[in-house]
């Protein structure tokens, strides 16, 4: 089983991460889109969603431009989201952006 915060493998059954230390749910938890605050271009979205489906921003980026010019609702879908995602948070000043570690 893999932690859904860390995504480290733990063992069936537990409760609580020992990589993250995170108490594990019931259920896996709901990834949101967010807009991206590093890495954004105009509004951070199509970074966000790179992110968030795990694909290289360069193909999301593309697909915007594409529709927007091919299919003429690329535009308004873009601005859509620009609406509705939320940013994603700050990170307290000090604190590096960087992925969390396993423990021994």
């Amino acid at each position: 089983m893999l932690c859904p915060y860390c995504r480290t493998e733990i063992p069936d059954g537990a409760r609580r991460c020992g990589a993250c230390t995170s108490w594990i749910p019931d259920r896996a938890p709901a990834r949101e889109w967010r807009r991206a605050r590093r890495g954004k271009m105009v509004a951070g979205v199509a970074q966000g969603l790179a992110n968030h489906y795990g694909l290289p921003v360069v193909a999301v980026r593309l697909l915007v431009v594409l529709t927007a010019v091919f299919g003429f609702w690329g535009l308004p879908v873009y601005v859509l989201l620009w609406i509705m995602m939320p940013l994603e948070p700050e990170l307290p000043s000090g604190e590096p952006a960087q992925a969390p570690t396993a423990v021994p």
